[in-house]
Protein backbone atom coordinates (compact mmCIF):
# COMPACT_ATOMS: atom_id res chain seq x y z
CA UNK A 1 0.00 0.00 0.00
CA UNK A 2 2.65 2.22 0.85
CA UNK A 3 4.65 1.38 -2.54
CA UNK A 4 1.23 2.19 -4.33
CA UNK A 5 1.24 5.55 -2.36
CA UNK A 6 4.96 6.33 -3.16
CA UNK A 7 4.81 5.70 -7.02
CA UNK A 8 1.59 7.61 -6.74
CA UNK A 9 3.07 11.02 -5.39
CA UNK A 10 6.20 10.30 -8.06
CA UNK A 11 3.31 10.79 -10.50
CA UNK A 12 1.99 13.53 -9.06
CA UNK A 13 4.54 15.30 -8.61
CA UNK A 14 5.96 14.54 -12.61
CA UNK A 15 2.37 15.90 -13.50
CA UNK A 16 3.04 19.18 -11.14
CA UNK A 17 6.18 19.47 -13.17
CA UNK A 18 5.38 19.26 -16.56
CA UNK A 19 2.44 21.49 -15.96
CA UNK A 20 4.58 24.20 -14.26
CA UNK A 21 7.20 23.90 -17.45
CA UNK A 22 4.41 24.20 -20.05
CA UNK A 23 3.01 26.99 -17.81
CA UNK A 24 5.69 28.82 -18.07
CA UNK A 25 5.28 30.82 -21.40
CA UNK A 26 7.82 32.77 -23.17
CA UNK A 27 9.22 35.87 -21.72
CA UNK A 28 8.89 38.50 -24.52
CA UNK A 29 11.68 41.41 -24.36
CA UNK A 30 13.33 44.40 -26.04
CA UNK A 31 16.30 46.19 -26.01
CA UNK A 32 15.51 50.08 -24.99
CA UNK A 33 18.20 52.08 -25.25
CA UNK A 34 17.11 54.54 -27.31
CA UNK A 35 15.95 58.45 -26.52
CA UNK A 36 11.87 58.81 -26.02
CA UNK A 37 10.27 60.14 -28.99
CA UNK A 38 7.20 59.05 -31.59
CA UNK A 39 9.64 56.48 -33.22
CA UNK A 40 11.04 54.65 -30.46
CA UNK A 41 7.48 54.83 -28.77
CA UNK A 42 5.38 53.29 -31.90
CA UNK A 43 8.68 50.16 -31.40
CA UNK A 44 8.09 49.91 -28.00
CA UNK A 45 4.18 49.67 -28.58
CA UNK A 46 4.44 47.53 -31.86
CA UNK A 47 6.89 45.03 -29.80
CA UNK A 48 4.12 45.32 -26.77
CA UNK A 49 1.08 44.51 -29.31
CA UNK A 50 3.06 41.32 -30.84
CA UNK A 51 4.10 39.78 -27.14
CA UNK A 52 -0.72 40.00 -26.82
CA UNK A 53 -0.58 38.10 -30.06
CA UNK A 54 1.79 35.54 -29.17
CA UNK A 55 0.38 35.09 -25.59
CA UNK A 56 3.35 36.19 -23.36
CA UNK A 57 3.82 35.12 -20.31
CA UNK A 58 5.01 38.62 -19.59
CA UNK A 59 6.85 41.73 -21.53
CA UNK A 60 9.98 42.75 -20.46
CA UNK A 61 11.93 45.77 -21.75
CA UNK A 62 15.66 46.30 -20.82
CA UNK A 63 15.87 50.32 -20.81
CA UNK A 64 18.88 52.70 -20.62
CA UNK A 65 17.29 56.20 -22.32
CA UNK A 66 18.20 59.66 -21.19
CA UNK A 67 14.65 60.43 -21.39
CA UNK A 68 12.68 62.02 -24.12
CA UNK A 69 9.59 64.02 -25.27
CA UNK A 70 6.64 63.55 -23.01
CA UNK A 71 3.76 63.11 -24.96
CA UNK A 72 5.65 60.00 -26.22
CA UNK A 73 6.63 58.64 -22.61
CA UNK A 74 2.68 59.40 -22.00
CA UNK A 75 1.31 56.95 -24.59
CA UNK A 76 4.29 53.98 -23.90
CA UNK A 77 3.02 54.83 -19.93
CA UNK A 78 -0.67 54.27 -20.93
CA UNK A 79 0.00 51.17 -22.85
CA UNK A 80 1.76 49.67 -20.05
CA UNK A 81 -0.80 50.69 -17.72
CA UNK A 82 -3.55 49.02 -19.44
CA UNK A 83 -1.63 45.66 -20.37
CA UNK A 84 -3.12 42.70 -20.14
CA UNK A 85 0.29 40.75 -19.62
CA UNK A 86 2.50 41.87 -16.97
CA UNK A 87 5.23 44.12 -18.08
CA UNK A 88 8.69 44.54 -16.11
CA UNK A 89 10.71 47.49 -16.97
CA UNK A 90 14.74 46.45 -15.80
CA UNK A 91 17.09 49.26 -15.96
CA UNK A 92 19.85 46.85 -17.48
CA UNK A 93 23.09 46.70 -17.61
CA UNK A 94 25.47 48.18 -15.58
CA UNK A 95 26.10 51.86 -16.19
CA UNK A 96 22.42 52.25 -17.58
CA UNK A 97 20.40 54.90 -16.86
CA UNK A 98 16.35 55.96 -16.30
CA UNK A 99 16.73 59.44 -16.85
CA UNK A 100 13.70 61.65 -16.83
CA UNK A 101 11.12 60.08 -19.52
CA UNK A 102 12.56 56.72 -18.12
CA UNK A 103 11.57 57.43 -14.65
CA UNK A 104 7.80 57.39 -15.39
CA UNK A 105 8.23 54.22 -18.13
CA UNK A 106 10.06 52.11 -15.26
CA UNK A 107 7.14 53.35 -12.59
CA UNK A 108 4.33 52.74 -14.85
CA UNK A 109 5.49 48.97 -14.71
CA UNK A 110 4.25 45.79 -12.90
CA UNK A 111 7.54 44.84 -12.23
CA UNK A 112 10.22 47.52 -11.65
CA UNK A 113 13.91 46.15 -11.48
CA UNK A 114 17.30 47.77 -11.91
CA UNK A 115 21.03 46.53 -12.58
CA UNK A 116 23.49 47.20 -9.91
CA UNK A 117 25.21 50.32 -10.85
CA UNK A 118 22.07 51.67 -12.46
CA UNK A 119 20.57 55.10 -11.83
CA UNK A 120 17.15 56.67 -12.05
CA UNK A 121 15.79 60.14 -11.74
CA UNK A 122 15.80 64.17 -12.79
CA UNK A 123 11.92 64.13 -14.13
CA UNK A 124 12.11 67.75 -13.89
CA UNK A 125 10.37 69.21 -17.15
CA UNK A 126 12.75 72.06 -19.15
CA UNK A 127 12.38 73.82 -21.97
CA UNK A 128 13.56 72.87 -25.60
CA UNK A 129 16.73 75.22 -25.05
CA UNK A 130 18.13 73.41 -22.11
CA UNK A 131 16.84 75.73 -19.86
CA UNK A 132 14.38 76.60 -16.93
CA UNK A 133 10.66 76.74 -18.34
CA UNK A 134 9.31 80.92 -18.10
CA UNK A 135 7.62 80.93 -14.70
CA UNK A 136 3.90 81.64 -16.11
CA UNK A 137 4.22 78.44 -18.14
CA UNK A 138 6.29 76.43 -15.66
CA UNK A 139 3.57 76.16 -13.15
CA UNK A 140 1.20 74.87 -15.45
CA UNK A 141 3.73 72.23 -17.23
CA UNK A 142 5.17 71.31 -13.34
CA UNK A 143 1.26 70.35 -11.58
CA UNK A 144 0.53 68.96 -14.97
CA UNK A 145 3.69 66.89 -14.60
CA UNK A 146 2.97 66.47 -10.69
CA UNK A 147 -0.15 64.75 -11.39
CA UNK A 148 1.02 62.76 -14.29
CA UNK A 149 3.61 61.26 -12.11
CA UNK A 150 1.47 60.87 -8.80
CA UNK A 151 -0.78 58.79 -10.56
CA UNK A 152 1.31 56.58 -11.82
CA UNK A 153 2.52 55.71 -8.67
CA UNK A 154 -0.51 55.43 -6.69
CA UNK A 155 -1.60 52.82 -9.20
CA UNK A 156 1.48 50.86 -9.07
CA UNK A 157 1.53 51.25 -5.46
CA UNK A 158 5.24 53.39 -5.52
CA UNK A 159 6.07 55.74 -3.38
CA UNK A 160 4.85 58.71 -4.57
CA UNK A 161 6.80 61.23 -2.63
CA UNK A 162 10.09 60.42 -4.43
CA UNK A 163 8.72 60.26 -7.74
CA UNK A 164 7.53 63.80 -7.43
CA UNK A 165 10.62 64.85 -5.85
CA UNK A 166 12.49 63.32 -9.30
CA UNK A 167 9.84 65.92 -11.18
CA UNK A 168 10.03 69.24 -8.59
CA UNK A 169 14.05 68.62 -7.21
CA UNK A 170 15.24 66.26 -10.51
CA UNK A 171 15.62 63.89 -7.76
CA UNK A 172 18.50 60.98 -8.87
CA UNK A 173 19.16 57.89 -6.74
CA UNK A 174 21.21 54.42 -7.02
CA UNK A 175 19.42 50.80 -7.33
CA UNK A 176 19.47 50.67 -3.43
CA UNK A 177 18.19 53.69 -2.67
CA UNK A 178 15.31 53.48 -5.52
CA UNK A 179 14.85 49.97 -3.64
CA UNK A 180 14.57 51.24 0.44
CA UNK A 181 12.32 54.00 -1.38
CA UNK A 182 9.96 52.01 -2.62
CA UNK A 183 10.52 52.90 -6.52
CA UNK A 184 11.68 49.71 -7.80
CA UNK A 185 10.73 45.98 -6.60
CA UNK A 186 14.07 43.93 -7.24
CA UNK A 187 17.60 44.02 -8.18
CA UNK A 188 18.91 42.05 -10.29
CA UNK A 189 22.39 40.76 -12.03
CA UNK A 190 21.06 39.72 -15.68
CA UNK A 191 17.48 39.07 -17.34
CA UNK A 192 17.82 35.77 -15.65
CA UNK A 193 18.41 36.44 -12.24
CA UNK A 194 15.29 38.94 -12.96
CA UNK A 195 13.24 36.14 -14.31
CA UNK A 196 14.54 33.93 -11.13
CA UNK A 197 13.60 36.47 -8.46
CA UNK A 198 10.27 37.42 -9.44
CA UNK A 199 8.96 34.09 -9.90
CA UNK A 200 5.61 33.54 -8.27
CA UNK A 201 5.02 37.24 -7.53
CA UNK A 202 1.15 37.99 -8.16
CA UNK A 203 0.52 41.07 -10.31
CA UNK A 204 -2.26 43.42 -11.27
CA UNK A 205 -2.95 43.62 -14.78
CA UNK A 206 -6.10 45.37 -17.11
CA UNK A 207 -9.46 44.02 -16.31
CA UNK A 208 -8.14 43.86 -12.13
CA UNK A 209 -7.09 40.80 -13.19
CA UNK A 210 -4.38 39.17 -10.52
CA UNK A 211 -1.66 36.99 -13.13
CA UNK A 212 0.57 35.22 -10.96
CA UNK A 213 4.45 35.25 -12.80
CA UNK A 214 5.77 32.19 -13.79
CA UNK A 215 9.08 33.20 -14.68
CA UNK A 216 11.64 30.99 -13.21
CA UNK A 217 12.07 28.69 -16.19
CA UNK A 218 10.30 31.15 -19.20
CA UNK A 219 12.50 30.89 -22.14
CA UNK A 220 13.06 34.61 -23.56
CA UNK A 221 12.49 35.14 -27.00
CA UNK A 222 13.51 39.22 -28.30
CA UNK A 223 11.84 41.21 -29.99
CA UNK A 224 13.71 43.08 -32.98
CA UNK A 225 13.27 46.66 -34.65
CA UNK A 226 11.91 45.87 -38.49
CA UNK A 227 14.20 47.65 -41.01
CA UNK A 228 11.78 50.82 -41.03
CA UNK A 229 12.07 51.11 -37.17
CA UNK A 230 15.76 51.28 -37.46
CA UNK A 231 16.24 53.88 -40.27
CA UNK A 232 13.87 55.93 -38.49
CA UNK A 233 15.14 56.05 -35.35
CA UNK A 234 18.56 56.50 -36.81
CA UNK A 235 17.03 59.40 -38.32
CA UNK A 236 15.37 61.06 -35.71
CA UNK A 237 18.44 61.26 -33.50
CA UNK A 238 18.58 65.71 -33.22
CA UNK A 239 22.26 65.31 -34.94
CA UNK A 240 21.25 63.35 -38.01
CA UNK A 241 18.13 65.19 -38.71
CA UNK A 242 20.43 68.67 -38.57
CA UNK A 243 23.04 67.46 -40.51
CA UNK A 244 20.19 66.15 -42.80
CA UNK A 245 18.71 69.74 -43.12
CA UNK A 246 21.71 70.97 -43.60
CA UNK A 247 22.84 68.97 -46.77
CA UNK A 248 19.40 69.00 -48.02
CA UNK A 249 19.84 73.21 -48.34
CA UNK A 250 23.51 72.77 -49.66
CA UNK A 251 22.91 70.61 -52.45
CA UNK A 252 19.33 72.44 -53.74
CA UNK A 253 22.00 75.60 -53.30
CA UNK A 254 24.26 73.88 -55.12
CA UNK A 255 22.33 73.19 -58.04
CA UNK A 256 20.82 76.05 -58.65
CA UNK A 257 24.25 77.72 -58.52
CA UNK A 258 25.13 74.94 -61.37
CA UNK A 259 22.04 74.28 -63.70
CA UNK A 260 22.72 70.57 -64.89
CA UNK A 261 25.51 69.55 -62.35
CA UNK A 262 23.24 67.01 -61.15
CA UNK A 263 25.19 65.77 -58.39
CA UNK A 264 24.39 68.50 -55.90
CA UNK A 265 20.76 68.65 -55.99
CA UNK A 266 20.56 64.24 -56.07
CA UNK A 267 22.04 64.81 -52.78
CA UNK A 268 20.18 67.67 -51.74
CA UNK A 269 16.46 66.01 -52.54
CA UNK A 270 17.75 62.74 -50.61
CA UNK A 271 19.05 64.56 -47.83
CA UNK A 272 14.99 66.24 -47.64
CA UNK A 273 13.24 63.64 -48.46
CA UNK A 274 15.01 62.06 -45.13
CA UNK A 275 15.11 65.07 -43.04
CA UNK A 276 10.94 65.23 -43.56
CA UNK A 277 10.84 61.42 -42.56
CA UNK A 278 12.39 62.38 -39.18
CA UNK A 279 10.64 65.68 -38.83
CA UNK A 280 7.63 63.54 -38.48
CA UNK A 281 8.47 61.83 -35.35
CA UNK A 282 10.92 64.86 -33.97
CA UNK A 283 9.48 67.64 -32.17
CA UNK A 284 11.28 70.33 -35.04
CA UNK A 285 10.44 73.61 -34.00
CA UNK A 286 9.36 75.64 -37.28
CA UNK A 287 10.31 78.69 -35.80
CA UNK A 288 13.84 76.97 -35.81
CA UNK A 289 13.58 75.86 -39.49
CA UNK A 290 12.58 79.24 -40.22
CA UNK A 291 15.75 81.39 -38.93
CA UNK A 292 17.90 78.62 -40.30
CA UNK A 293 16.24 79.63 -43.96
CA UNK A 294 16.25 83.24 -43.11
CA UNK A 295 20.50 82.57 -42.37
CA UNK A 296 20.85 81.59 -45.34
CA UNK A 297 19.03 84.20 -47.41
CA UNK A 298 20.45 86.81 -46.11
CA UNK A 299 24.33 85.27 -46.82
CA UNK A 300 22.86 85.25 -50.68
CA UNK A 301 21.93 88.66 -50.47
CA UNK A 302 25.24 89.61 -48.98
CA UNK A 303 26.62 88.50 -52.59
CA UNK A 304 24.32 90.90 -54.31
CA UNK A 305 23.90 93.65 -52.03
CA UNK A 306 27.18 95.80 -50.66
CA UNK A 307 26.02 95.91 -46.98
CA UNK A 308 29.76 96.09 -44.53
CA UNK A 309 28.91 92.93 -43.89
CA UNK A 310 25.91 93.60 -42.00
CA UNK A 311 24.17 91.00 -43.63
CA UNK A 312 26.65 88.20 -42.91
CA UNK A 313 26.39 88.94 -39.22
CA UNK A 314 22.92 88.66 -39.26
CA UNK A 315 22.74 85.70 -41.12
CA UNK A 316 25.51 83.76 -38.56
CA UNK A 317 23.58 85.24 -35.37
CA UNK A 318 20.11 83.68 -37.38
CA UNK A 319 21.80 80.27 -38.19
CA UNK A 320 22.81 79.72 -34.57
CA UNK A 321 19.87 80.72 -33.17
CA UNK A 322 17.63 78.84 -34.94
CA UNK A 323 19.76 75.66 -34.64
CA UNK A 324 19.69 76.29 -30.66
CA UNK A 325 16.21 76.64 -31.04
CA UNK A 326 15.69 74.02 -33.84
CA UNK A 327 13.74 71.30 -31.76
CA UNK A 328 10.61 72.03 -28.89
CA UNK A 329 10.07 69.98 -26.60
CA UNK A 330 10.75 69.37 -22.60
CA UNK A 331 13.56 67.47 -22.60
CA UNK A 332 17.41 68.43 -23.25
CA UNK A 333 17.80 65.35 -25.06
CA UNK A 334 16.42 66.89 -28.21
CA UNK A 335 19.07 69.43 -28.37
CA UNK A 336 21.50 69.71 -31.15
CA UNK A 337 25.28 69.16 -29.33
CA UNK A 338 26.44 72.61 -29.13
CA UNK A 339 30.02 70.86 -30.90
CA UNK A 340 27.68 70.29 -34.23
CA UNK A 341 26.47 74.12 -33.88
CA UNK A 342 29.59 75.92 -33.81
CA UNK A 343 31.14 73.54 -36.63
CA UNK A 344 28.48 74.27 -39.14
CA UNK A 345 28.32 78.11 -38.01
CA UNK A 346 32.07 78.08 -38.67
CA UNK A 347 31.87 75.84 -42.14
CA UNK A 348 28.74 78.16 -43.48
CA UNK A 349 29.86 81.39 -42.88
CA UNK A 350 33.83 80.53 -44.22
CA UNK A 351 32.02 78.80 -47.35
CA UNK A 352 29.99 81.74 -47.80
CA UNK A 353 32.89 84.49 -47.42
CA UNK A 354 34.85 81.91 -49.99
CA UNK A 355 32.32 82.60 -52.43
CA UNK A 356 32.39 85.91 -51.79
CA UNK A 357 35.93 86.59 -51.92
CA UNK A 358 35.90 84.44 -55.41
CA UNK A 359 32.92 87.05 -57.24
CA UNK A 360 35.20 89.87 -55.39
CA UNK A 361 38.85 88.38 -57.30
CA UNK A 362 36.88 87.83 -60.47
CA UNK A 363 36.29 91.66 -60.77
CA UNK A 364 40.23 92.04 -60.93
CA UNK A 365 40.83 89.42 -62.54
CA UNK A 366 42.55 89.77 -66.41
CA UNK A 367 39.24 89.72 -69.40
CA UNK A 368 40.16 86.73 -71.65
CA UNK A 369 37.12 87.38 -74.07
CA UNK A 370 36.11 90.43 -76.33
CA UNK A 371 38.42 93.72 -76.75
CA UNK A 372 38.86 94.06 -72.71
CA UNK A 373 41.36 91.23 -73.20
CA UNK A 374 43.74 93.45 -74.70
CA UNK A 375 44.26 95.71 -71.87
CA UNK A 376 47.55 94.98 -70.28
CA UNK A 377 49.13 93.21 -73.64
CA UNK A 378 52.30 94.35 -75.35
CA UNK A 379 52.17 95.31 -79.05
CA UNK A 380 54.58 96.92 -81.43
CA UNK A 381 54.82 99.63 -82.96
CA UNK A 382 54.32 99.61 -86.90
CA UNK A 383 54.08 103.64 -87.46
CA UNK A 384 54.95 106.98 -85.43
CA UNK A 385 53.32 107.49 -82.43
CA UNK A 386 53.15 111.52 -82.41
CA UNK A 387 50.68 110.67 -80.56
CA UNK A 388 48.66 108.31 -82.84
CA UNK A 389 49.92 105.59 -85.50
CA UNK A 390 49.56 102.23 -85.71
CA UNK A 391 50.71 98.68 -83.44
CA UNK A 392 50.71 95.76 -84.46
CA UNK A 393 49.06 93.73 -81.46
CA UNK A 394 47.47 89.90 -81.28
CA UNK A 395 48.23 89.50 -84.69
CA UNK A 396 46.30 92.59 -86.12
CA UNK A 397 47.77 96.01 -87.28
CA UNK A 398 45.51 98.41 -84.98
CA UNK A 399 44.84 102.60 -84.79
CA UNK A 400 46.30 103.69 -81.72
CA UNK A 401 47.02 106.76 -79.77
CA UNK A 402 50.05 106.78 -77.45
CA UNK A 403 49.74 108.45 -73.80
CA UNK A 404 53.39 109.54 -73.58
CA UNK A 405 54.67 110.37 -77.32
CA UNK A 406 56.30 110.38 -79.30
CA UNK A 407 57.54 106.48 -79.67
CA UNK A 408 59.50 105.44 -82.20
CA UNK A 409 59.02 102.54 -84.99
CA UNK A 410 60.10 99.21 -83.96
CA UNK A 411 59.59 100.20 -79.95
CA UNK A 412 57.02 98.24 -77.57
CA UNK A 413 54.12 99.46 -76.31
CA UNK A 414 51.22 98.31 -73.29
CA UNK A 415 47.85 98.41 -73.77
CA UNK A 416 46.38 101.17 -71.42
CA UNK A 417 42.35 100.92 -72.37
CA UNK A 418 40.38 100.45 -75.52
CA UNK A 419 37.74 102.56 -76.73
CA UNK A 420 35.97 101.16 -79.87
CA UNK A 421 39.00 100.06 -82.68
CA UNK A 422 41.64 102.48 -80.87
CA UNK A 423 43.65 101.59 -78.60
CA UNK A 424 45.15 103.89 -76.05
CA UNK A 425 49.27 102.91 -75.29
CA UNK A 426 52.03 103.69 -73.04
CA UNK A 427 55.96 103.21 -74.05
CA UNK A 428 57.24 99.78 -72.67
CA UNK A 429 60.99 98.15 -72.68
CA UNK A 430 61.67 95.54 -74.86
CA UNK A 431 60.41 92.39 -73.39
CA UNK A 432 63.76 89.69 -72.36
CA UNK A 433 64.17 87.21 -75.48
CA UNK A 434 63.09 83.84 -74.96
CA UNK A 435 65.39 80.75 -74.32
CA UNK A 436 64.58 80.03 -78.23
CA UNK A 437 65.44 83.30 -79.18
CA UNK A 438 68.95 83.20 -77.80
CA UNK A 439 69.46 79.97 -79.09
CA UNK A 440 68.60 81.17 -82.82
CA UNK A 441 70.94 84.29 -82.46
CA UNK A 442 73.55 82.22 -81.00
CA UNK A 443 73.54 79.71 -84.30
CA UNK A 444 73.56 83.07 -86.58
Amino acid sequence: MSRRLLWGLIGTLLTLSAWAQQSARPIYYIQFKEIVHRASADYLMRAHADAIKANAGAFLVLLDTPGGELQATRDITSTLLNSPIPVIVFVYPSGSRAGSAGVFITVAANIAAMAPGTNIGAATPISSDGQDIPKDLKRKVMNDTIAYAKTIAEQRGRNKDWVVKAVTEAASITEREALANRVIDVIASSPQDLLVKIDGRKVQVAGDKTVTLRTKDAPLQEIPKTWRETLLMFLANPNVFYILMLLAIYGILGELQNPGATFPGVIGVIALLLALYAASVLPVNALGVAMILLAFVLFIAELFTTSSGVLTAGALVSFTIGSIILFQSDSPVFRVSFWLIGSMTVLTGAAFFFVAYSGIRAQFRRKVSGQERLIGMIGRVRSKLNPEGQVFLDGTLWRAIALDPPIEVGEYVVVDRVDGLTLYVRWQPAPAPTSAEVEKQAAN
